[in-house]
């Protein structure tokens, strides 16, 4: 039996692609993971193949991302954000649970 070696962001690419495909609640939301791919091409060629309604661009906005995703799920939709960076979700993270500890 023969094993396919792929890199990390070629594994994913595949299974997000699988999971476009598969089913049509599934979208996918980022900053530049159109035709650009993302920074780092994990989304490269899913807009083209899947469209621009399933596949889309976002402001440089985390929580608004994340928020819309929120919603979409809970209208049955299945999002998939692509946060390019933890930075800033990670201190948010960090600072809810010190403010909620130390309260």
């Amino acid at each position: 039996m023969s094993v396919e070696t792929l890199s990390m962001a070629k594994a994913i690419n595949n299974g997000l692609r699988k999971a476009l495909a598969d089913n049509p609640k599934v979208l996918l939301m980022g900053e530049d993971i159109g035709p650009l791919g993302g920074v780092f091409r994990v989304t490269e060629g899913l807009q083209a193949e899947f469209g621009a309604s399933r596949v889309i661009d976002t402001p440089l906005a985390e929580s608004g991302i994340v928020g819309t995703a929120i919603g979409l799920a809970m209208r049955g939709y299945r999002p998939v954000c692509e946060i390019q960076f933890d930075g800033f979700i990670s201190s948010r993270a960090s600072t809810r649970s010190r403010r909620s500890w130390r309260s």
